[in-house]
């Protein structure tokens, strides 16, 4: 098997700044460099759309930082779900120590931001700029 070889050789082009931006732009929605997409393109190799669309890391973040608090809501929600069914069952009365109605608006106000952030996902994922989407 014949050794690959390395890319030694340099070749420069002359661009309008109009055409590098162009050039750029076209290289980014396939997810390649600038040098691997003119190569490509000039050895007629296929430039095929990138199969995973980029990522908004900040959104990407924000996601992750819900995700973490989710769990402890989850595990919140279980246990007063468990001490209402232990009482309906043993006839007792609902313990005043569960957290009041007002508690659970933390746990509502994170669905709705998740809500927004994976909404604001679906549009990134399709291409759908911000301005845009139309609420469903």
């Amino acid at each position: 098997m014949p050794e690959p070889e390395n890319k030694t050789k340099i070749v420069t082009f002359r661009f309008k700044p109009s055409q590098l931006e162009e050039l750029d732009a076209q290289a980014k929605a396939v997810n390649l460099t600038r040098s691997a997409y003119m190569t490509r393109k000039l050895t007629g190799q296929s430039v095929l759309p990138a199969r995973v669309p980029a990522v908004n890391w900040q959104l990407y973040g924000e996601l992750a930082d819900i995700a973490s608090s989710l769990p402890a809501i989850g595990n919140n929600i279980n246990q007063i779900a468990l001490t209402l069914n232990t009482a309906q069952k043993k006839g007792e009365a609902i313990p005043q120590s569960l957290p009041k109605p007002e508690s659970l608006e933390d746990a509502l106000e994170l669905i709705e931001i998740t809500r927004e952030k994976l909404r604001d996902v679906r549009l990134a994922l399709s291409g759908v700029k911000q301005g845009d989407a139309r609420e469903p």
